[in-house]
């Protein structure tokens, strides 16, 4: 189990993840926050949305792709 410490408004909070989507977690975060454990709550609001958005793209993408199968 992985544990990984952010800091958000002043505040410590500790997130336990497993497997691989504890490794994928920790490096995509990384990748997000440049490395800090420390973020303001503008900033992991914009990440929010944008992962929403990813999510909606690849929900789109993913029901083309079932039209496409179920069309042939």
């Amino acid at each position: 189990m992985s544990k990984i410490t952010v800091t958000l408004g002043g505040k410590d909070y500790d997130i336990k993840l497993e497997g691989a989507f504890a490794e994928q977690f920790e490096a995509d975060f990384k990748t997000k926050f440049n490395g800090k454990s420390t973020i303001d709550p503008k900033e992991l609001l914009f990440a929010y949305v944008g992962k929403c958005y990813d999510n909606f793209v690849l929900e789109t993408e993913i029901q083309t792709l079932i039209t496409k199968i179920d069309g042939d």
